[in-house]
Order: structure tokens, then sequence, then C-alpha cells
């Protein structure tokens, strides 16, 4: 019985949602976003500005302010779940996708050998640019992998842990790629569409 009552369930969910417009989709993840970031901007902020201003400022935010705060960073990504519609909510959540497994790869051992070495402060001047100013630009994308190799050469991390890191880097390289092109305007903006995917990198 209570087999068939899921089944129905899970059925009257699939049809819900089959009848929902794009439109409804959107509005849901509109309310759902600024529940999650309530506390966190001004309620009389526009969305949009409100979005710009956290993108802008959102290497600090991610993962250098959340240092100490991963935990409340990973509820905070968790909230806001999986973002269907385009624009700029999607290119934000993309962004922490791509910080959070940066983390990911950061963290443990491989966060602790780079610490030993005195090298925490050259590697964060690799993932992230001077002044957190978006976008990053071709000079300083191209530079990413290569700035992050070298301050590794100044650890004793372990194959593996060096490997990590690398990986979490290339994530962010590509996004600022990508970043590059669409904050070229408000038009590119609003079309991202685009999902982090962390398989592509393990």
């Amino acid at each position: 019985m209570l087999k068939t009552l899921a089944v129905l369930v899970v059925l009257l969910s699939s049809v819900t949602c089959f009848f929902l417009s794009e439109k409804d989709i959107c509005e849901a993840e509109k309310a759902r976003w600024n529940q999650c970031f309530e506390g966190f901007i001004n309620k009389t902020t526009e969305l949009n500005e409100a979005a710009k201003e956290i993108l802008e400022s959102s290497s600090t935010v991610a993962p250098s302010h959340y240092e100490n705060h991963k935990k409340h960073f990973k509820s905070l990504v968790q909230c806001v779940g999986d973002i269907h519609c385009k624009g700029m909510r999607k290119l934000i959540k993309f962004e922490w996708d791509t910080f959070d497994f940066y983390m990911e790869m950061d963290d443990g051992t491989a966060e602790q050998c780079v610490k030993e070495a005195d090298q925490t402060l050259p590697l964060h001047s690799c993932i992230h640019p001077k002044d957190y100013k978006f976008p990053t630009g071709n000079d300083f994308n191209k530079k990413v992998l290569s700035c992050t190799e070298e301050v590794l050469e100044n650890t004793e991390c372990s194959a593996e842990d060096k490997k990590n890191v690398m990986r979490g880097a290339l994530a962010v390289k590509d996004m600022y790629d990508i970043f590059s092109f669409h904050l070229k305007s408000e038009d590119l903006v609003n079309e991202f569409d685009l999902n982090f995917d962390r398989t592509k990198y393990l």
C-alpha cells in the first residue's frame, strides 16, 4: 500500500511539473533564491543588482570569506539547488559550484601541505584575480594553471594532492574563460545556460 502511494506521489509530481510553464518554474526559482539569501542581501535591493554585487565579490565570498565557514557555504549552495532558468542566477550558481569543487579538491592534506610550505597566499593569487575584477581577462586566465603548478613545486605535497589541486585550478580556469565571453554584455549574461560538470575534471 505504501509503495503504491509513493508511486502515485511521484507520478503526481511529474504530471504537475509537466504542466508548469517556464514562467512558473522561473518564478519558483526566484522565490527560493530570495529565501536562501534572506538576511544576506537587502530585501529592498533588486535581485539582479544584488546578484551582480555578489558576483563581483564572490571570489571573496567563495572560497576566501568562507575559508573557515565552508559548511555554511555548502548549505547556501544546497539551499539554492539546481537552477533551471538561464540568466544571472544560473551564472552565479555555476561559479559557486565551481568554487565548491575547487575547495573540495584543495581540502584536507592538500590544503595542509600548501599551508606548511607557506604557499597559501601565492596559490590564492594564482586562482583569484587582483581586486576580484570580472571578467578576469585572457592574460590572467592563461596563467592560472602554470602559476598553480609553480606554487605546488615549492611544496612537499604528494602527487595525488598536487593532482587534486590542479583539477580544481583547471575548473576555475575554464570558468574564467567562459565568463570572459558571457560577461561582455547583459544580453549574454541573460542567455547563460550552463551547468558545472564536476565529472569533467575527475
